[in-house]
């Protein structure tokens, strides 16, 4: 499945890697950095590729395994009081319309 996703893989890898937090200080600036960083064909690839994700019928547990083994992302969602999917909807938000 994570052959799907190569913008996704490349974004949850490359900027919510196991020492995000040494480069920002939220999810949030993570994100940003990304939108700063990224070609506006690559972060529409990664919404698009984000979308794919939320709209398939996974279980909460799987795809916060899917996120986090397969991707790579080292964010825990849960630690601001968010599941895995509400928080991959507020990513999706982001991405679309970025501030």
């Amino acid at each position: 499945m994570i052959d799907q996703f190569p913008n996704l893989t490349q974004f949850f890898s490359s900027y919510f890697h196991q020492d995000w937090p040494l480069e920002a200080e939220t999810a949030s600036d993570v994100i940003s950095n990304y939108l700063s960083s990224e070609p506006p064909e690559s972060i529409e690839a990664t919404s698009e590729e984000l979308s794919k994700l939320l709209e398939m019928p996974i279980a909460p547990a799987d795809l916060e395994t899917f996120i986090l083994d397969e991707l790579g992302c080292y964010y825990d969602p849960t630690s601001e009081n968010q599941t895995v999917r509400e928080w991959l909807e507020s990513v999706q938000k982001s991405l679309i319309n970025p501030s």
